[in-house]
C-alpha cells in the first residue's frame, strides 16, 4: 500500500499539472522589468524638469544681475588702460612729484590768480596759457563723451565728472571712463536735450573754439622774451608740484581724448571712412585740448541730426 501511494504521488508532482507555464513566467518578468523601467523614467523626466526650470531660472537671473550692473569694468581692455592711467596719475601727485604740497609758492601762484583771473602778477605767462586750458575739459569731454554715453538703466551720470574736469580733469574723468556702461561706437543711440542742443550745435562749437584761442593768448605777454618766458615756465614747472600735477593732468587728458575723437568719429561718419578714425583723433593731440575743440567744430553731424535737417 506504501509502495503504491508512494508511486502515485511521484506520477502527479512530475505531471504537467503542477509545472508554471513559461510564457506565463516569461510575461511576469516582462511586466517587472517594465515597471521598473517606468519608475526610472519618471525619475528622469522630473530631474529634467527640475534641471530645465533652474537654468530658465539662472539666466533669468544673470539677465537681471546685467541690466541692474552699473558698471562694464573689466569687459574691454581700455577701462584696465583708464584705471591703470589713474593709478599713474595719482602716484605721480602724491609720492613723484616735485616739491611739496601746499607749498608757499603754489599758494601764492592760486592767490594772484584768484586775485586778478585775467592778468595775475607774478605769474609765468607761459604757464599761466597752458593752465586757462583747464576751462575748456569739461566742454570737449562733453562733446566727445555724452553723444556716445549708454542709454541703458543705472549707468554712471556724466554730469558730475564733467563738471568737476575744469578742476581736477582725469582725477574724477580717469574713474568714470573706466567704470562707466560701455559706449556706443556702432550705431547711434538716443540723443538727450543737452547733447542735440549744446554739444552737437555748432554755434557753440565755434564759440569753444574761440574761447580756447583767448586761453592762449593769455600767454602772449610772454613773446615779449620768449627765451626766458620758456625757461621760467619750465623752472616753475620742475619746482612746484601743484605746476608738475597740472601739466601731468592736462596730459592724460590730451591722450585719453584722442581715443574719445576716435571712437566718437566713428559713429557719424561713412562706413568707409571709418580707417581714418585713428589718425583723427591722434591729430588733436598737436594741439593739446584746443585740438580737441576743433574737431567738435569741424566734426560731421550726428546721423539722426543730418536726416532731421535734411
Amino acid at each position: 500500500m506504501k509502495c503504491i501511494l508512494a508511486l502515485l504521488l511521484c506520477t502527479i508532482l512530475s505531471s504537467d499539472g503542477f509545472q508554471i507555464n513559461p510564457s506565463i513566467r516569461a510575461g511576469v518578468v516582462v511586466q517587472n522589468q517594465q515597471q521598473k523601467y517606468n519608475v526610472v523614467d519618471r525619475k528622469r523626466d522630473v530631474a529634467l524638469n527640475l534641471f530645465d526650470k533652474k537654468k530658465e531660472k539662472s539666466a533669468t537671473t544673470l539677465a537681471v544681475d546685467e541690466e541692474e550692473n552699473w558698471t562694464d569694468f573689466g569687459k574691454s581692455p581700455v577701462t584696465y588702460a583708464y584705471g591703470a592711467a589713474w593709478l599713474l596719475l595719482v602716484s605721480f601727485a602724491f609720492i613723484f612729484a616735485p616739491g611739496e604740497l601746499g607749498s608757499p609758492s603754489d599758494t601764492a601762484f592760486l592767490k594772484s590768480i584768484l586775485d586778478n583771473p585775467t592778468a595775475p602778477e607774478g605769474v609765468n605767462p607761459f604757464f599761466f596759457g597752458i593752465f586757462n586750458e583747464f576751462a575748456l575739459i569739461p566742454i570737449v569731454l562733453g562733446c566727445t563723451i555724452s553723444p556716445r554715453t549708454s542709454d541703458e538703466k543705472n549707468v554712471i551720470p556724466v554730469g558730475i565728472p564733467l563738471f568737476l574736469s575744469s578742476f581736477i580733469a582725469f582725477f574724477v574723468i580717469g574713474p568714470y571712463l573706466a567704470l562707466r556702461k560701455t559706449p556706443s561706437t556702432e550705431e547711434q543711440v538716443e540723443d538727450d536735450w543737452i547733447t542735440q542742443n549744446i554739444w552737437e550745435n555748432k554755434i557753440f562749437n565755434y564759440v569753444t573754439v574761440v574761447f580756447g584761442i583767448l586761453c592762449l593768448a593769455s600767454a602772449a605777454p610772454g613773446f615779449a622774451d620768449p627765451a626766458e618766458s620758456w625757461k621760467g615756465c619750465l623752472e616753475f614747472i620742475g619746482s612746484s608740484r601743484f605746476a608738475a600735477v597740472s601739466v601731468a593732468d592736462l596730459s592724460m587728458i590730451t591722450l585719453i581724448l584722442t581715443k574719445e575723437v576716435a571712437d566718437d568719429y566713428k559713429i557719424r561718419c561713412n562706413p568707409e571712412n571709418q580707417d581714418r578714425a585713428g589718425i583723427i583723433g591722434a591729430s588733436t593731440a598737436l594741439l593739446p585740448i584746443l585740438g580737441t575743440a576743433i574737431y567738435c567744430a569741424a566734426r560731421p553731424s550726428l546721423p539722426s541730426a543730418a536726416n532731421s535737417e535734411s
